[in-house]
């Protein structure tokens, strides 16, 4: 989930880009073979509870062809905000 939330933070992303983006950031550059790889219907799922909790806002082009965007809303820039110290106090006491 804060993943997704980094990633739209960054600026409004469609579904193929930020499912990529995803992924690069789930790999492990010392370890490139030990990818966690992202479903799609994962990805797919998370959108959707994003968007019910309003972390998420999907914008959908309303002619052809069809270009969905995700964007993420300020409820969701104040959960990282709020999630920033703690992630950083995770990577302080992570064991060697």
């Amino acid at each position: 989930m804060t993943d997704i939330l980094e990633v739209l933070a960054a600026g409004p992303s469609q579904y193929g880009a930020l499912l990529q983006a995803i992924r690069d950031r789930t790999t492990n550059p010392q370890q490139p073979s030990e990818r966690r790889y992202l479903q799609d219907s994962v990805l797919n799922r998370t959108l959707s509870k994003l968007r019910e909790e309003g972390l998420v806002l999907r914008d959908r082009e309303e002619s052809f062809p069809y270009h969905t965007t995700y964007r993420i809303t300020e409820a969701g820039r104040q959960l990282l905000d709020a999630l920033g110290p703690l992630a950083s106090w995770s990577t302080r006491h992570q064991p060697p």
